[in-house]
């Protein structure tokens, strides 16, 4: 879905959490560029064995095996995507969710009427922070009852949540200028590209799709901004809208840029869900959202269009 389109940099892949990753670096020798990008990826694979659902002994596998009124202790990169999760669930009307596999597997065990709908992830665990750490519960009460159990699914999150701290291993390697993306769905930019014309310009990241709609930007311009997609063409529909529990029929694609990955990565699958109406409401109670939205071949809207010139 996304290309860069530059390469005229130290550029470095890895493979984990079911795709590959790409750090592009400027500015730095590429015996440097490389031994960060070890430590970038390092990291990255310890995301995977914290978040992936289909690891029993992950964070997210030890939680979702979890029974009502049990509990599991956690990290603090499971507590704070929970949290950002939870946040925009709420935000988007529950147009997003992490438990969208229990919803789903609630609506095959109980025929076409879907019963559980809007129920907020805080509803059916509690999340507390102890001097212990941090702690997931199982609320042992009818909502979580109804669910048969919670089933978390990081993957419309925590790509990009690791892309959010992963400027934190840049950060400690003093690197200012790079772009790293996710699987091309998700990319995370500081600085600018050494080949940038202006200082308020960033890096050049290619939104690449068979649509033909005239007004749709054919790339976004990065600078200490995320830029996450979803969209159709490549999976068809496979977004599940958490409000009907059917596939979402909205939008053939959906682009978000927000300073944080991980909002971006959770708003490119709300929006997939969203209509029009509910995207321009949302948007304009966050003027830090860019959106750019493919309504079908010909059609597109973009939100904030300000945000992309700053």
């Amino acid at each position: 879905m996304m290309r860069i389109m530059n390469n005229s940099v130290s550029r470095f892949a890895h493979h984990a959490m079911g795709t590959t990753y790409e750090l592009l670096i400027a500015g730095r020798n590429d015996t440097y560029s490389r031994q960060a990008s070890q430590a970038v990826f390092s990291e990255i694979d310890r995301f995977e064995n914290l978040f992936s659902r289909f690891n029993p002994c992950s964070e997210i596998g030890q939680i979702n095996n979890l029974k009502p009124g049990q509990s599991q202790m956690v990290g603090v990169e499971t507590y704070e995507c929970l949290k950002t999760a939870a946040l925009i669930q709420s935000q988007t009307c529950g147009a997003f969710d992490v438990n969208i596999g229990s919803l789903v597997k609630y609506r095959k065990d109980n025929g076409a009427e879907l019963k559980r709908l809007n129920t907020g992830i805080m509803e059916l665990i509690d999340l507390s922070r102890t001097p212990r750490g941090y702690t997931v519960k199982i609320r042992p009460d009818e909502a979580s009852a109804r669910s048969g159990q919670v089933n978390l699914d990081f993957g419309g999150i925590g790509k990009g949540y690791a892309l959010d701290k992963i400027l934190e291993i840049l950060s400690d390697w003093d690197i200012d200028n790079a772009l790293i993306h996710g699987g091309t769905s998700s990319a995370m930019a500081i600085g600018v590209p050494p080949y940038s014309h202006s200082k308020k310009r960033g890096w050049p990241v290619g939104i690449g799709a068979p649509w033909e709609c005239n007004l749709s930007p054919k790339e976004f311009l990065l600078k200490n901004r995320a830029l996450s997609g979803s969209g159709t063409e490549v999976k068809g529909k496979h977004i599940t809208d958490p409000r009907t529990g059917e596939p979402a029929k909205g939008h053939l694609a959906a682009w978000i840029s927000h300073p944080s990955a991980a909002v971006s990565d959770a708003l490119s699958t709300a929006f997939m869900v969203m209509d029009t109406e509910e995207i321009k409401a949302f948007c304009d109670n966050h003027p830090e959202v860019w959106a750019l939205v493919i309504k079908d071949s010909h059609t597109c809207e973009i939100f904030n269009k300000e945000v992309a010139t700053q």
